[in-house]
């Protein structure tokens, strides 16, 4: 049976970049990883290629590859709810709905600093694995559109969770 690519993501993640005891080496990668200006600084962290020997189709996409990494060493800890949920929760949303839908609209060349922004109004806490699998797929023609509609559904069901909606949740019939 194939493991979920977002749950491979995840227990990199979790090994490489926020293990149980924090360690100076795994410091050490995601600030590496932060800096890092370009692919071949990515790929010259051993520690991406372990993640690559989970997955090994990943080294046919460098590309989406680099930007998980780069996103996920930002992460702080991981939560049950999705980043474009966590996005819309609160009263203002921690995200305005203006940068929201210009952070769905962004290429994927783009997006990891556009998450780095995102990512640092949630106190670095999200989804793991469903972070790491929508920026991997966030550029692919069979798969990209449908996680910009989960986003949108999830950021706004954050809003209507904070009564933002204006509908109560007893008014809505099934």
């Amino acid at each position: 049976m194939t493991e979920n690519i977002g749950t491979v993501i995840a227990g990199w993640w979790h090994a490489a970049l926020r293990p149980s005891e924090d360690t100076s080496a795994a410091r050490a990668l995601r600030a590496r990883l932060r800096r890092a200006e370009n692919g071949p600084e990515v790929l010259a962290q051993p520690q991406v290629h372990d993640l690559v020997a989970k997955a090994p189709w990943l080294r046919h996409r460098p590309l989406a590859l680099i930007r998980v990494v780069q996103v996920l060493a930002r992460v702080e800890g991981n939560d049950q709810r999705t980043l474009a949920r966590v996005l819309g929760v609160g009263d203002p949303p921690a995200m305005s709905r203006a940068r929201f839908e210009a952070l769905v609209r962004s290429e994927a060349a783009d997006l990891p600093r556009a998450l780095r922004r995102a990512i640092a109004l949630t106190d670095g806490r999200c989804n793991v694995a469903a972070l790491g699998r929508d920026v991997l797929n966030w550029d692919d023609p069979d798969r990209g559109e449908k996680i910009r509609q989960d986003w949108y559904f999830d950021y706004f069901n954050g809003l209507r969770l904070n009564g933002a909606s204006g509908v109560k949740d007893t008014e809505i019939s099934q």
